[in-house]
């Protein structure tokens, strides 16, 4: 799925992050994986000063594609890290089958631990591919779920990603609901959330997690018929990780304590160009938000 990339001063810790020697290294020091877009990089930041603050030596390892981070876990060099429940359902043990959520999660977990391993948890949120709309006008029109949308859908335009158009989220969405819109437009994330903060399209299909769902006030329409498959948040261990009691016990306190209004906020700041938006500054931010829960 694409995503929007960090700002000057992220790019920069990015980088610095990158540099992480795949050569022999102690048992007490922990790599910290991450994928490619902001998100991401907030919670690898979250996951290292966790670890720190425990007294472990934990530096991160950021810009992984999908298949490349999930071997890097597999092979040992990297130690923990993020992953999306429906990603690895789909993308790394090719399921074609959209399971119920709790159903799902219990499947893969098993599945993991055949390659032993771990799936410690969830984080608190998810972050999947969602129909929206402004707020008002969804409450103006009685729109609540996409089953309501579905009536009013063939007068209206609809934005996606350059491949959320050709992807089975979008094909499952219009066979459950029937959705046909009077016009479908591609754009950059960007461009689309801006797109319909400015009425110039109706829908667009979105990033449950993004922060611009709280800027522009929009709303994610429910999903009754479960035609999007479930894309929780879970921390992964590694397998020589499987039985490290330190790195369990400094990662508990993360484990459902990221709600999505939490995650849309820091993905906000994240998106910024100053010193308060780099991702060990948000996720400094973030700890001080769910920390006191």
């Amino acid at each position: 799925r694409l995503r929007a990339a960090l700002g000057a001063v992220g790019i920069a810790a990015l980088v610095a992050a990158t540099l992480v020697p795949t050569m022999a290294r102690s048992a007490s020091n922990y790599v910290v994986g991450a994928k490619t877009f902001t998100e991401q990089y907030v919670l690898a930041a979250l996951i290292a000063q966790r670890l720190n603050a425990d007294g472990l030596s934990a530096t991160t390892r950021a810009g992984l594609g999908s298949s490349v981070i999930f071997d890097a876990l597999k092979a040992g060099d990297i130690d923990v890290y993020v992953d999306y429940s429906g990603t690895l359902w789909a993308n790394q043990f090719h399921h074609t089958d959209i399971r119920p959520r709790e159903e799902l999660l219990a499947d893969l977990k098993a599945i993991l631990a055949k390659q032993d391993i771990t799936l410690l948890g969830e984080l608190g949120f998810a972050n999947a591919y969602a129909l929206i709309m402004p707020k008002q006008r969804a409450e103006a029109l009685g729109i609540h779920t996409i089953a309501d949308l579905a009536a009013l859908a063939p007068s209206m335009s609809i934005a996606g990603d350059y491949e959320f158009f050709s992807r089975p989220e979008w094909a499952g969405i219009k066979q459950a609901y029937g959705l046909s819109f009077r016009t479908q437009r591609q754009m950059q994330p960007d461009f689309m959330y801006a797109a319909i903060a400015s009425g110039d399209v109706d829908v667009i299909a979105g990033y449950t997690s993004d922060g611009l769902i709280a800027k522009y006030d929009l709303v994610v329409l429910g999903d009754p018929k479960h035609a999007i498959p479930p894309y929780d948040a879970v921390m992964l261990l590694a397998p020589k990780r499987k039985d490290d009691a330190k790195l369990r016990a400094a990662l508990q306190p993360l484990l459902g304590r990221i709600d999505i209004a939490a995650m849309r906020e820091a993905n906000l700041r994240a998106a910024g160009n100053d010193g308060s938006s780099s991702p060990d500054a948000v996720a400094r931010w973030l700890w001080e938000k769910i920390g006191t829960k």
